[in-house]
């Protein structure tokens, strides 16, 4: 039975069964099948017959070897090997770049049973880092010989230097060296066809030792001691994929050879009789391409930014038509990376590997496009592979997540190490059951599709004033945009004495202030202001050339983080001393007080306060607000609420206010003013777009709650439209519970008119907001405005009961409407009380609403498009208000009983115009539908929001792929495209 927060993948046979043995069960099976192809080296090495690729000509042919040949190239290095001393246990250390030798030194390792040890010839310049490598290598084969292949002459004398104190077998594949055994001397061994210089049937005897290192991105890296089974789970899987991995299938091989990602990619290939495509020893895009095509390559890995390099390289007939498959690893691929991928390069589909050295493996499987994959900042890393189970526990309590909860990934299977070599790590623990697991740090959740969404890193979390940020969720999104991501961006962390925390973007290059300035508002568009970078700064500005990065290849995060803060603590330590800054002594009057938070602000703010304007309109987040009271708390000793931001009084009414009272200790129940009406504007936010004239605004009425920022998870449309949000004038006023929705549109027609006099405008309401959004338009019609259109967002037209049911906050909650406030990793938080009680006066407001119908013969009356939510009813309101007045009845008044919330959720059984059509005519009225949306999870819902999901369209009568932002951006281009704008915005 599967626990709660757990996924297993299918069983796999078989796992201890030595690597070399299932290979040479391939070379008994499929002798003459192309094994190994190496494009730049000589179809004669070392005197071995190749296979000539068809229709090529002799001298122009490359190495080709089949299974047969390949072994017997095995064999022969095997025979020297053993004959100079190398035996079981020993170590077979290769600096060795991908050539025909590295793999033939590969299976004679695993045929020797020797302990196979791939380093990159990179790490030789980290003298220190090298020997660590050697003599945990040493420890982990229990043998103080090794043998040592190098693959060029210029790495022997660091070799030398690095191992003096080492027992080794020296061999250099290119080049001579004094000292160094050439490989092609080793080579020259008596062919094995004629004696069976090993016992084959003791194969199965020698164990496997892979020796892999992790990325030492935080520290020197740990060996690891891999099990077979980490193939063969890869192999298995590849095999019974959808676009199998099959004996003939060719696999070109590109990726550094001295980890875990790489290895997978060129022993799968032959654990599964198929060919292995060398394009060379390193990787060359035009190399690559040129492999990929002559020899029609269906399977390959790369990393990111291979994917980069490859989709700007001209491309043989367009396309590679023969990939059938791209793994992608190393680290999230991006939109863009698979749309490089699968439009660019051409291949049938792409599966994201998410791995680790520890033993961890998941795979996507093959998916055809990104939206598949990628869900808003979450990136799938599929399921776990054979022989591999996950659970997801929550990083505090310990406790299994339920779907959807982020937690930490623990795993468990045939795959996972014993544990680091010759290093004690408490990640490695043991279950009830006696079953081995390791906590990997990652944090991801399980979605309702039952795979699994990398969140993120819990290290490498962000907390910024109490919220979790993720860098590699603003690293995705940057990902997605072709000019940012060459910029390769780093999101790190940089001590705030307020926040805490805040990221820090590093680009790899210098970048003036108005690309900086854009980097920031490509995160504050799609992702909010909380993501925003506090600072761009490239690595040069931090004294480095390029990013730090490991022998693995991974940049070092650890590394930038540290060079940032000495950047960040060095720049605040030269900032100008806050002069002003003072603590009043003795007594402290309100005027005092007073002064202490206009100068706070306007700190914070950079520029002098304007005493007219409401206090909700300075734009003082909660962030800010901490800062700003914390200053005056240093200065008066007195604690402002934070609520005071967020008043609809003015900043001169609160400072009068302030300014009255006597001591501090009349500021310990201090509540700010409320004002008894609202005025003839309301608070309005820019949420994005750049005001521009010929650009008609989006105004957006918001629902019952009269939250102006309900809107935020919009991503930016495209045209750079600017949109509006409203907040209810009448919200925090003496009468919030009394309102009407004509004197609401009024105050909102007004304040459209104050932002854009002239017009034309386009509205939008969400639930009760769509009878707002009616009314402002019409208001605006009669005042001789034009309005292109309104988007109805899951209500329909309002119909006023001949007797309305009488709704109170506590009969709400009985329904199910004041669902708490859920935030990732984060406590709920239940509604204010001051909205409840705002949307049960919305609640009357749309019931006594009686809208009036446009003239149909006036054709500049407004277009209107409906979007509903493929699930729940919100029109069902007033016959739920009376199920729960029954069950209170019944009850009595201290019920803790709940009416079934299953009108919040069941699916829609209908779609129409919702009546709208009566207020401006049948041919006026358009609909969509987003499928897996409810009422609340349609705007709120980032998933929903801004990504794909299929929605039955009204008009075509057919599925298409669209979203909510999507339905709103296609209508507003059609109503600007068909609709004429008349002169000055009028009608």
């Amino acid at each position: 039975m599967v626990a709660l927060g757990e996924l297993q993948g299918p069983s796999l046979p078989d796992p201890d069964t030595p690597l070399y043995a299932a290979f040479y069960q391939n070379v008994v099976k499929y002798p003459n099948n192309v094994a190994l192809v190496s494009t730049q080296q000589a179809s004669t090495l070392y005197g071995i017959p190749s296979v000539p690729l068809n229709g090529t000509e002799p001298e122009k042919s490359y190495l080709r070897w089949t299974y047969q040949e390949l072994d017997h190239a095995i064999q022969r290095l095997v025979v020297s090997l053993k004959s100079r001393g190398l035996k079981q246990g020993d170590g077979l250390v290769l600096f060795v770049p991908n050539t025909a030798e590295y793999v033939i030194a590969t299976w004679a390792a695993y045929q020797i049973g020797c302990a196979y040890i791939p380093i990159n010839p990179k790490c030789l310049s980290n003298a220190n880092e090298v020997r660590h490598l050697l003599e945990t290598a040493k420890k982990g084969c229990k043998s103080d010989f090794l043998g040592i292949i190098a693959g060029t002459s210029d790495m022997c004398a660091r070799i030398e230097e690095l191992t003096t104190e080492s027992n080794c077998m020296k061999i250099l594949v290119d080049g001579k060296s004094e000292g160094w055994t050439p490989f092609a001397e080793l080579m020259q061994s008596p062919d094995p066809h004629s004696e069976d210089s090993l016992c084959r049937e003791k194969h199965s005897e020698l164990p496997d030792q892979t020796v892999f290192f992790t990325s030492g991105t935080t520290s020197l890296p740990k060996g690891c001691i891999m099990p077979s089974a980490y193939g063969y789970a890869a192999a298995l899987f590849w095999r019974q994929s959808s676009i199998p991995l099959l004996p003939g299938k060719r696999a070109l091989f590109t990726l550094p050879n001295n980890h875990g990602f790489g290895w997978l990619n060129i022993i799968a290939p032959f654990i599964n009789a198929a060919t292995v495509v060398l394009p060379g020893p390193n990787f060359v895009p035009e190399a690559v391409i040129k492999a990929i095509h002559e020899e029609q390559v269906t399977h390959t890995g790369f990393v990111p930014t291979m994917v980069h390099a490859l989709g700007s390289m001209p491309l043989p007939s367009g396309k590679l038509s023969s990939l059938g498959r791209i793994v992608l690893g190393g680290s999230p691929p991006t939109e863009e990376v698979i749309k490089i991928c699968i439009d660019t390069l051409g291949s049938s589909a792409v599966e994201n590997l998410y791995g680790m050295t520890e033993g961890v493996l998941a795979c996507s499987g093959v998916v055809k496009q990104a939206s598949e994959m990628i869900k808003g900042r979450d990136v799938s890393i599929g399921t776990p592979l054979p022989g591999m189970t996950v659970r997801i526990y929550d990083k505090d309590s310990g406790e299994p997540t339920s779907a959807g909860t982020p937690g930490e990934i623990h795993f468990t299977g045939p795959s996972i190490i014993d544990g680091y070599v010759g290093v004690a790590d408490k990640n490695f623990y043991n279950d009830e059951d006696g079953r081995p697991w390791f906590r990997t740090g990652d944090k991801a959740f399980i979605g309702d599709d039952n795979r699994l969404y990398l969140v993120g890193r819990y290290k490498d979390t962000i907390i910024r004033g109490g919220e979790n940020i993720e860098p590699s969720a603003i690293e995705s999104v940057l990902g997605q945009v072709p000019e940012i991501s060459v910029l390769q961006p780093q999101i790190v962390r940089a001590p705030d004495p307020i926040a805490g925390e805040v990221p820090i973007m590093v680009v790899n290059r210098e970048v003036d202030g108005d690309t900086a300035t854009s980097l920031q508002d490509t995160v504050l568009a799609q992702m909010g202001s909380l993501y925003v970078p506090a600072d761009v700064i490239s690595i040069q500005a931090l004294g480095q050339d390029t990013y730090p990065r490991t022998m693995a290849g991974k940049v070092q995060k650890t590394e930038i983080e540290s060079l940032v803060r000495t950047y960040w603590e060095k720049r605040q330590s030269q900032e100008p001393a806050d002069s002003d800054q003072r603590i009043i002594e003795g007594p402290v009057s309100g005027a005092q007080v007073m002064q202490s938070l206009c100068m706070a602000i306007e700190k914070n703010k950079g520029h002098a306060v304007d005493f007219s304007l409401r206090m909700v309109e300075l734009g003082v987040d909660s962030i800010s607000s901490i800062a700003i009271l914390k200053r005056v708390q240093v200065e008066t000793q007195v604690s402002l609420p934070s609520s005071l931001f967020f008043t609809q009084a003015t900043v001169g009414t609160i400072c009068q206010q302030i300014s009255a009272v006597p001591d501090r200790e009349g500021f310990l129940n201090f509540t700010p003013i409320i004002e008894e009406a609202p005025g003839d504007t309301c608070f309005s936010v820019l949420l994005q777009g750049t005001p521009r004239p010929g650009v008609p605004s989006l105004f957006l009425a918001p629902p019952g709650s009269g939250n102006a920022f309900v809107f935020r998870m919009l991503p930016k449309f495209a045209d750079d439209r600017p949109v509006y949000s409203f907040g209810s004038p009448f919200l925090m006023t003496a009468s919030e519970s009394s309102w009407t929705i004509e004197e609401t549109a009024t105050i909102y027609a007004n304040t459209i008119r104050s932002i854009d006099p002239q017009g034309p405008y386009i509205l939008c309401g969400w639930s009760m907001g769509t009878a707002t959004a009616y009314e402002t338009a019409y208001q605006l019609h009669e005042q001789g405005k034009q309005v292109l259109g309104i988007i109805m967002l899951d209500l329909a037209l309002p119909r006023p009961p001949p007797e309305i049911p009488e709704a109170t906050v506590e009969l709400f909650e009985m329904m199910g409407v004041f669902p708490p406030i859920r935030r990732r990793n984060q406590p709920d938080v239940e509604i204010p009380a001051f909205r409840k009680k705002h949307r049960v006066a919305a609640y009357y407001a749309k019931m006594k609403y009686h809208p009036r119908p446009f003239d149909f013969n006036d054709e500049s009356r407004p277009r209107i498009y409906v979007i509903w939510a493929g699930h729940g009813d919100h029109d069902r309101m007033g016959g739920m208000v009376l199920d729960a007045m029954e069950v209170l009845k019944r009850e009595g008044p201290e019920t803790k009983l709940k009416t079934s919330v299953d009108w919040l959720h069941d699916p829609r059984e209908s779609f129409d115009a919702g009546g709208w059509d009566e207020m401006v005519g049948s041919e006026y009225v358009e609909w969509g539908i987003v499928e897996d949306a409810d009422h609340d999870t349609l705007i709120e819902s980032e998933e929903l929001v801004s990504l794909y999901f299929a929605v039955l369209g009204q008009v075509t009568n057919r599925w298409q792929v669209v979203l909510t932002k999507g339905l709103m951006e296609d209508t507003m281009g059609k109503w600007l495209r068909e609709v004429p704008i008349k002169p000055n915005g009028s009608t």
